[in-house]
């Protein structure tokens, strides 16, 4: 999801191990002078390089360790090099050739397999994986500036052995060109050849006739879907006169698919600047009392007003009635709204959201609803606002308002360097107010969920069938590492991490990028999710930022931790502990 520009402090120790090797000193001087997506694009040149630290060096070396203008003179030779690279449509093949292609592709799609839109193959697309043209252009001459870019990058025998594959020879057929061509669907074509899915080769194959692919995709923009893909299967259906397409050509191509997905952000985010910076030209005048804005603002304080009496009196009404209520809108819900991703979450009219749940889960959703009662009251956090909650016959039910917005995983890689950094800011001002809401919940248990009950916590596994709260710190630790077998390094750095007495404070304890919404501005619409909610030890919330996110690396380098303290220590045991006992 992009590439950190705090490279330096705390990131350093844990992402970049050897703060001492090239790598890491090409990484820091692109941080340093780029931003997003310019500075993720170049940095795709070092991190997908087939031996990055001969790739960091070249850079280095180039560059001149330090000027701005070579560094920019170097990206934009990057750049060039990458649009070369490209995937093309052989538009220009012989019906022979063509011909040839489809039948060993089975007249589909090689990788959606999508048959019967394809039967005459008129809609589908020859595609050749490297240009074959790309080594003939000038500017890729043998030890020219894009030539040597190149051979640091993939390897100067691995573009030895593609100038082999790509030059034709004399009196060669160009049916020999076969092992250079895809059958592609116009869609997937765009994705193959912007970089949002390559083919990786999985394991040696056992026939001539079939290759096994792993598949990775890059969903970089928010407006493009790739689909699901784990593996593909390229078949050869007319052997001896078709080869199947050339792995170390689609290697070169995965090799590159990352840069190529970077290359189209940065023209994306372009254009959406340009887009933004034109309507800003047109400037609104400011209210005056005559203005109908004033009026929608007492409109909405009347809606609030109305909203909230309603609900008060339909939370009066006898409960058998609201359980057939939100039986029977759920079940329209789902026909209307879609799926949510969840079978006990439903979306309703009127911009609510609806938890069903076994009745075991009743006081799990009177402690969910406990914890937004105490961010409306305490706090100005944008979060759901609690409506409903009661247990009827065999189900429990939660109600509560909807917040506009879209998580903000999709859009971390279109998002610029100041709009993460007024993401972290307002984080930042949000867990304080979290950690300033008084704890009365009349409970001698320091660390419970906040009506003073068990946790629950999708890192600790049996705080989903047991009640688990703790009278202290020394306690929840204890818990932490119960059963484990620790050797004596790991006995001293559990030793230290959980010797330091710290805060509990009120935590939401699940935030992740699922669980943050932005608007189109990429500011924080909402925090969502607060069923984990409850008192921690302070440094919880930083660790359990990192739970499930261990791969986004701008998203903690630059979010996670210009929020919080480093917890260091705690991290690293947090680490060790989760990956001995599995949280499921």
């Amino acid at each position: 999801m992009g590439t950190p520009y705090h490279v330096s402090n705390s990131v350093s120790k844990l992402f970049f191990q050897n703060t001492a090797s090239a790598e890491y000193e090409a990484l820091s001087v692109i941080a340093k002078l780029l931003a997003h997506p310019q500075r993720t694009l170049l940095s795709s040149f070092v991190q997908q390089a087939a031996d990055r630290e001969l790739a960091a060096r070249f850079f280095l070396s180039e560059i001149h360790r330090q000027d701005a203008a070579a560094v920019l003179e170097f990206l934009a030779d990057w750049t060039s090099l990458i649009k070369k690279v490209r995937p093309v449509v052989g538009y220009d093949l012989e019906a022979s050739l063509r011909q040839t292609i489809w039948r060993r592709d089975g007249g589909q799609c090689c990788i959606s397999k999508d048959y019967e839109a394809y039967q005459d193959g008129a809609n589908l697309l020859c595609a050749y994986i490297i240009p074959p043209t790309l080594l003939c252009d000038d500017e890729m001459a043998e030890n020219g500036k894009l030539y040597r870019i190149f051979a640091a990058f993939i390897g100067q025998l691995p573009l030895q052995s593609l100038r082999s594959m790509l030059d034709e020879q004399p009196g060669s057929s160009k049916q020999d060109r076969s092992n250079q061509l895809l059958s592609l669907s116009p869609a997937m074509f765009e994705h193959f050849k912007n970089g949002r899915l390559s083919l990786l080769e999985s394991t040696p194959s056992t026939t001539t006739d079939t290759d096994q692919y792993l598949a990775k995709v890059n969903e970089f923009i928010p407006s493009i879907s790739v689909g699901r893909f784990l593996s593909v299967n390229l078949n050869n259906k007319a052997s001896g006169l078709a080869s199947l397409p050339n792995p170390q050509l689609l290697k070169v191509h995965s090799q590159l698919a990352d840069a190529l997905a970077w290359l189209e952000v940065s023209e994306y985010m372009r254009q959406a600047d340009d887009e933004s910076r034109n309507k800003r030209t047109d400037r609104t005048p400011s209210p005056t009392p005559d203005d109908p804005a004033i009026e929608t603002l007492w409109g909405q304080w009347c809606y609030q007003s109305i909203s909230q009496i309603i609900r008060y009196l339909w939370t009066r009404t006898p409960a058998s009635f609201r359980a057939f209520a939100y039986m029977r809108l759920a079940s329209v819900a789902s026909s209307l709204y879609g799926d949510t991703g969840s079978a006990r979450v439903h979306q309703l009219p009127f911009n609510y959201y609806l938890r069903i749940e076994p009745s075991t889960r009743a006081p799990r959703h009177e402690a969910e609803f406990e914890a937004l009662r105490l961010v409306e009251k305490y706090t100005t956090i944008p979060a759901p606002r609690g409506v409903d909650t009661f247990q009827h016959s065999n189900h429990s039910f939660l109600l509560m308002t909807a917040i506009s917005g879209t998580r903000i995983g999709p859009m971390l890689a279109t998002m610029t360097d100041e709009q993460l950094d007024a993401v972290a800011s307002s984080l930042r001002e949000y867990t304080s107010e979290l950690r300033r809401i008084p704890k009365r919940t009349g409970s001698d248990f320091q660390i419970c969920n906040p009506l003073g009950g068990g946790i629950l916590d999708w890192r600790i596994a049996d705080s989903r069938t047991k009640e688990l709260r703790f009278r202290d710190e020394a306690g929840f630790h204890e818990h932490l590492t119960e059963g484990l077998f620790l050797n004596e390094n790991a006995l001293e750095q559990v030793s230290i991490s959980h010797g330091v007495k710290h805060n509990i404070v009120f935590t939401h304890a699940d935030l992740n990028m699922k669980n943050i919404l932005v608007d189109k501005r990429g500011k924080i619409a909402g925090i969502v999710d607060w069923e984990c909610a409850g008192w921690y030890p302070e440094y919880w919330e930083y660790t359990k930022a990192h739970f499930t996110v261990r791969v986004s690396i701008r998203w903690l380098a630059d979010v996670i931790h210009q929020v919080f303290p480093t917890y260091n220590d705690e991290l690293q045991v947090e680490n060790m502990l989760t990956s001995m006992r599995p949280s499921w």
